[in-house]
């Protein structure tokens, strides 16, 4: 059993109040403190935080709600969280609602009701009675990329901006074919797909600019087969895919490569966000860096301030995007 702050106290021979001063960074002379630590470590003692945040009426908790824990670009996002969560003295709580609408909204309830002082979403509901929702809970809440409303703070990049960039590269290559694989847009009816709405925005603001140009979009969540069709039909023009994600570049790479296609000798290929899998793939893949680390440090940060401010304005919070040419276009 672990030693409690009393058996501390009367191992020390000080009071119980110097013990929990010392356990907290408190004012104490510099031996009685190592003393108190000293038998602390030898005898495992472990905080109580329920205790703890009942007598402060706080639990230093953030929740978590993510989309899955399979795709690299929310687990990057989790990792980033957890750690700047955890430099600013907070647990994180992190589940996982597995693409379903209705668990989602009930893992952010139950969330709300284990007394969270804050909750970071990357939401796949949407519309006015999910607002409404969100708002009634009366808890400070973050959503990452995917934006709900105004009245609820967002941090994101600029997806349009980044796709209408990622064309231009594109163009400057000499392409003049560009294909729009989307696989998200076949749930645009039923789930909240705004990045990937912004992103085909994007996307076709800057092919209205290159009317020479041909394009063609893919939004089947089965995409691969169009991706053959468009091949089998001949790739005389020079074609390059614009993905809408890492993911489905790598799968199209994948694809290519057990035909004995050539990246970028028969087709140019693109992707968007930089997931961390790429650094061991060749031929390097050439995306969109959406800046994940720094969108989940910032969706932290704009939390804890939204937590510990009396009057906070909810704000959509955009940080900088970068196109890294690499080996596929």
């Amino acid at each position: 059993m672990a030693i409690t702050v009393n058996q501390i106290a009367e191992q020390c021979g000080v009071s119980r109040t110097t013990v929990l001063r010392a356990l907290n960074g408190g004012s104490v002379s510099k031996e009685t403190k190592e003393k108190i630590l000293q038998v602390s470590k030898e005898n495992n003692y472990r905080p109580n935080l329920l205790a703890r945040s009942l007598n402060h009426g706080r639990t230093m908790s953030l929740g978590v709600v993510t989309i899955n824990i399979e795709n690299m670009y929310f687990v990057q996002s989790l990792n980033t969280i957890n750690k700047e969560a955890d430099k600013r003295g907070y647990f994180t709580n992190i589940v996982v609602c597995d693409e379903s609408l209705e668990w989602e909204r009930k893992l952010i309830q139950g969330l709300a009701e284990r007394q969270m002082e804050g909750i970071l979403i990357n939401p796949i509901n949407k519309g006015k009675e999910f607002e409404e929702f969100l708002l009634s809970l009366h808890i400070p809440i973050v959503c990452i990329g995917n934006q709900v409303s105004g009245k609820i703070t967002t941090v994101q990049v600029n997806e349009m901006a980044a796709a209408m960039d990622a064309v231009e590269l594109i163009v400057s290559k000499g392409y003049k074919k560009i294909v729009f694989v989307c696989p998200p847009l076949e749930m645009e009816e039923t789930q909240n797909i705004y990045v990937h709405k912004q992103r085909e925005k994007g996307f076709k603001a800057a092919m209205a600019i290159h009317p020479e140009l041909k394009m063609k979009m893919i939004g089947k969540t089965e995409f691969l087969p169009e991706v053959e069709r468009i091949c089998a039909r001949g790739l005389h023009e020079k074609t390059a895919f614009l993905c809408s994600g890492d993911s489905y570049a790598l799968s199209i790479m994948q694809w290519g490569t057990k035909k004995g296609l050539m990246i970028p000798k028969d087709f140019g290929l693109m992707g968007f966000d930089d997931i961390s899998l790429l650094q061991y793939i060749t031929p390097k893949l050439t995306t969109v860096s959406t800046n994940l680390e720094g969108v989940a440090s910032t969706a932290v940060v704009e939390l804890i301030q939204q937590i510990d401010s009396k009057e906070y304005s909810p704000k959509s919070i955009y940080l900088n995007y970068h196109i890294l040419d690499r080996d596929t276009l």
